[in-house]
C-alpha cells in the first residue's frame, strides 16, 4: 500500500519530464521555421528608437496622471509594483499576474473609449494554445504570456474545424503579444529573439495585410523591443521599465492602439465582419492618374502569399473593378532597394501580348526604413526594401492546366513569343517557371494564349549586358545550368535570353515527364526527383540537368506513349537547341578560352535567329495537329534537327560519340536504373 504513491509520484514526473521533452522537441521546429528569417538582425545600441515611438498617443503629462492614479504604481518609491525577487512565485500559478495587472491597467486607462470596432483587451494566454498556419505541423502551438485581444476591420475570431468549440483569440485577432520570464533575468537575446519571431511569423500568416510585427519581451524588471518587418529584424537594449515609465507605457500603447496602422495594419485593406467572421473586404488603391479607387475583394483570404515574413513576401489579391467590374489581381511586394521595380518593366509591356498587362501602380507604398526610425545614419547591416502594388489584369490557370497536347504547345509557344517580344523592349524576365507562365483567358486569340507574369527579377537587358547569373533567382526546377554553376565562379557568365530559353525547355520536360496528353498529372518521375532531392546542392544540380540534356535523346516509352509523336519532335529539337548551348557555356566555364565570352556576346546578337528556330518548332507541330495527323507511335527523331539546332546557334557539328568528358566538370554522374527506351532511328 506504501508503495503506490511512489509510482504515482514517479508516473508524474515521468509524464511532466515527457511533455517537457515534446514541448521541447516541438519548440525546436518551430524555432527551424524562423531561423532563415534571423539572417538580417540589427541590434541597436541604445533605446533612442524606442523612446522615438508613439508620442503622440500619449503625452507626458497623460501618463504622469496615470502614473499618480493607478494602484499599480507607486510615486513615493518611482516604480511598478512589481516583486523584486519572482523566486517565491515561480510555482504559483499566478506568477504573471503582477505584470498582467500593470499592462492591462494601461490599456484599460488609455484605451476605455475605444469604439467597439477598435476594442483592445490584455488577455492571459499562458495556459492557452494558439494553433498555427495550416501548413504547419497541427503538433506546433504557442503560449504567449500575454496577448492583445482586438476587434475590427483586420481581425476575425480564429478558424475552427467542424465540430470545434470556437476559440476567443487567436492570432487572427491578436494585435501583438508580450513575452514575459519571471524565472530568469538573463534569458540569452537568441532565446528571447526566437521565441517572439515564431509569434511574429504567425501574426504576418494570418493577418495578410500586416506590414510589420512588434513584441515585448521582458525579465524582471527589462523590457526589449522586438521590430519585424520585410527587412528582417532588430531589436533593442534591455529598457529599465521602472527607470523609464513613460517609455513602458507608451510601447504597450502603441502595440494596443485602436489604430490599425499604428499596430502595423496595411488599412487601405479592410474587411466587413459580422458574428466575428470577416465576410467581405475592400481594397483601395490610388492610380497613376492620383484618382483613388475602392476594388471590392472578390476573396477574403488572398490569393496567393508566403509563409515568411523577411524578402518580398508577395500577396496577391483578387479584386474587382468598382467600375467595370474587370476581374482584376493587386499585388504587394516588398523590393530590395536596389532593384528596379516592377511597375517599370510592366509598363514598357504595355501592348506585348504574352505578358500580363498592368492597369495601374503605386511604386512607392512605404519604406522598411522609415518603419525603424534609423533617423540620419542607417546600420550597415540594414538592407532597405520597398512596397509596391500593381494592379494587372487577372489571369487564372497555369499551364499545368492544360487539356490537350495542341493547347500546351499554344500556350508555351505565346509565352515564348511574348518573352522574345519583352526581350525586343530590352527587357529579361530572369525567372521562368510553370508558376510565372498562366494561360490566357478563354476563346483567346493566338499570342494570348498564355501569359508571363511576374517581372520582378527582371531587368534592362542588350546583348552587351554584363549582368551576372545568379544562383539565388528562380525556382531550382527550371534555373538553367550555367546559373546553378554561377555560384562556384568569381565571375559567373551573363544570363542571357539563351538561359530563359533553357528554363522554358525544363518546363516542357517536366510537363511531359509528369503528365499526359490530355492534362493528367502521372507522377513525379525519377529524373526529376533527383533534382528535387539535390534542390540544396546547385554543383550536383547543374551536373543532373547537363546528364539530362546529353542522353535524354530517347524518353522512356512509358512516357512517350502518352504524347503525340508532333510534340515529341518538339522536345527533340528544342533539346538539341539547348543542349548545344549547354556546352559552348560550358566550354567557356571550364576551359576558360581567351575569346570564349566574347564568342558568348556574339551568340547573343543571334537572339532573333534562336527564337525564329525554337518557335518554328511549335509551329509545325501546332499545324500538325490541327490536322488531326496525330500519331500513337513512338517518336521517330529527325536525323536532321541536330544539324539544324547547330545552324541555329552558329556552332560547327560535333560528334556523336560522347564520354564523361562531356560533363563539364570531367567527373560522370552515377549511374541511374535502366528503364525502357524509345531508341530514334539515325
Amino acid at each position: 500500500m506504501q508503495t503506490m504513491p511512489v509510482r504515482t509520484r514517479s508516473r508524474s514526473r515521468t509524464l511532466k519530464r515527457t511533455d517537457a521533452q515534446l514541448w521541447s522537441h516541438i519548440l525546436d521546429e518551430q524555432k527551424a521555421l524562423v531561423a532563415s528569417e534571423l539572417q538580417e538582425v540589427v541590434e541597436l545600441e541604445d533605446n533612442s528608437f524606442s523612446r522615438s515611438l508613439y508620442l503622440e498617443l500619449a503625452s507626458d503629462s497623460a501618463i504622469d496622471s496615470f502614473l499618480k492614479k493607478s494602484r499599480f504604481y507607486s510615486l513615493t518609491g518611482r516604480r511598478w509594483k512589481l516583486p523584486r525577487d519572482y523566486t517565491k512565485l515561480i510555482s504559483d500559478s499566478n506568477c504573471l499576474l503582477p505584470v498582467f495587472n500593470v499592462v492591462a491597467s494601461i490599456v484599460k486607462w488609455f484605451w476605455a473609449s475605444a469604439t467597439a470596432e477598435g476594442h483592445r483587451q490584455v488577455l492571459d494566454a499562458h495556459a492557452t494554445d494558439l494553433g498555427h498556419w495550416k501548413d504547419d505541423p497541427p503538433s506546433h502551438t504557442s503560449r504567449p504570456s500575454f496577448v492583445i485581444q482586438a476587434q475590427g476591420p483586420s481581425f476575425q475570431l480564429p478558424s475552427r474545424a467542424p465540430g470545434e468549440v470556437q476559440g476567443k483569440f487567436g492570432f487572427s485577432n491578436i494585435a501583438g503579444c508580450i513575452e514575459v520570464n519571471v524565472g530568469d533575468d538573463d534569458v540569452p537575446v537568441d532565446e528571447q529573439l526566437a521565441r517572439v519571431a515564431i509569434y511574429a511569423r504567425q501574426l504576418f500568416i494570418h493577418q495578410p495585410n500586416r506590414r510589420f510585427v512588434r513584441t515585448l519581451f521582458l525579465t524582471g524588471h527589462l523590457l526589449r523591443l522586438f521590430h519585424f518587418d520585410r527587412s528582417g529584424v532588430q531589436y533593442t537594449p534591455p529598457l529599465d521599465v521602472h527607470e523609464d515609465p513613460y517609455t513602458f507605457v507608451r510601447l504597450v500603447l502603441g502595440m494596443s492602439s485602436p489604430n490599425e496602422a499604428d499596430i502595423g495594419l496595411d488599412t487601405s485593406i479592410r474587411w466587413t465582419v459580422e458574428n466575428g467572421r470577416k465576410i467581405a473586404g475592400t481594397l483601395t488603391s490610388r492610380g497613376e492618374d492620383d484618382v483613388e479607387l475602392v476594388y471590392p475583394l472578390l476573396d477574403i483570404e488572398p490569393c496567393f502569399s508566403r509563409s515568411v515574413f523577411r524578402g518580398r513576401c508577395t500577396t496577391c489579391w483578387r479584386v474587382s473593378h468598382p467600375i467595370t467590374g474587370e476581374e482584376l489581381l493587386v499585388k504587394d511586394s516588398w523590393r530590395s532597394e536596389d532593384r528596379t521595380s516592377e511597375h517599370v518593366f510592366l509598363r514598357m509591356a504595355r501592348g506585348i501580348p504574352g505578358v500580363a498587362q498592368m492597369i495601374s501602380c503605386e511604386p512607392g507604398r512605404g519604406e522598411t526604413k522609415d518603419l525603424r526610425s534609423f533617423g540620419l545614419e542607417t546600420p550597415d547591416s540594414f538592407h532597405n526594401r520597398i512596397e509596391t502594388r500593381v494592379i494587372v489584369q487577372f489571369y487564372h490557370q497555369p499551364i499545368s492546366k492544360f487539356s490537350s497536347a495542341g493547347e500546351l504547345l499554344c500556350s508555351l509557344r505565346d509565352a515564348m513569343e511574348g518573352h522574345r517580344q519583352l526581350l525586343n523592349k530590352g527587357v529579361l524576365h530572369r525567372d521562368i517557371s510553370i508558376q510565372n507562365i498562366l494561360k490566357g483567358r478563354p476563346g483567346a486569340r493566338p499570342g494570348h494564349r498564355a501569359i508571363l507574369i511576374d517581372l520582378d527579377m527582371a531587368l534592362r537587358y542588350t546583348a552587351d549586358s554584363n549582368e551576372p547569373t545568379d544562383w539565388r533567382i528562380g525556382h531550382f526546377l527550371y534555373q538553367p545550368i550555367s546559373a546553378l554553376r554561377g555560384r562556384a565562379l568569381a565571375e559567373p557568365l551573363v544570363h542571357d535570353h539563351l538561359d530563359d530559353l533553357e528554363s522554358f525547355f525544363y518546363i516542357l520536360s517536366f510537363i511531359i515527364y509528369a503528365y499526359d496528353s490530355q492534362g493528367t498529372f502521372h507522377s513525379v518521375p525519377d529524373t526529376f526527383q533527383e533534382w528535387i532531392e539535390q534542390a540544396e546542392n546547385q554543383r550536383m544540380l547543374a551536373k543532373l540537368k547537363h546528364y539530362f540534356l546529353v542522353f535524354s535523346v530517347a524518353i522512356p516509352i512509358e512516357i512517350s506513349s502518352r504524347w503525340p509523336a508532333a510534340l515529341l519532335d518538339v522536345f527533340h529539337g528544342f533539346r538539341c537547341f539547348i543542349e548545344k548551348v549547354a556546352r559552348q557555356k560550358d566550354v567557356v566555364i571550364v576551359e576558360r578560352p581567351v575569346d570564349g565570352r566574347n564568342g558568348l556576346r556574339a551568340l547573343r546578337m543571334r537572339a532573333d535567329e534562336h527564337y525564329d528556330y525554337i518557335l518554328g518548332l511549335f509551329d509545325n507541330a501546332i499545324l500538325t495537329l490541327e490536322k488531326d495527323e496525330l500519331s500513337a507511335s513512338p517518336t521517330v527523331l529527325p536525323p536532321s534537327s541536330s544539324t539544324k539546332a547547330q545552324d541555329a546557334i552558329g556552332m560547327p557539328r560535333s560528334p556523336s560519340k560522347r564520354s564523361s568528358e562531356d560533363d563539364p566538370d570531367g567527373q560522370p554522374v552515377p549511374k541511374r536504373p535502366n528503364s525502357p527506351r524509345n531508341t530514334p532511328s539515325s
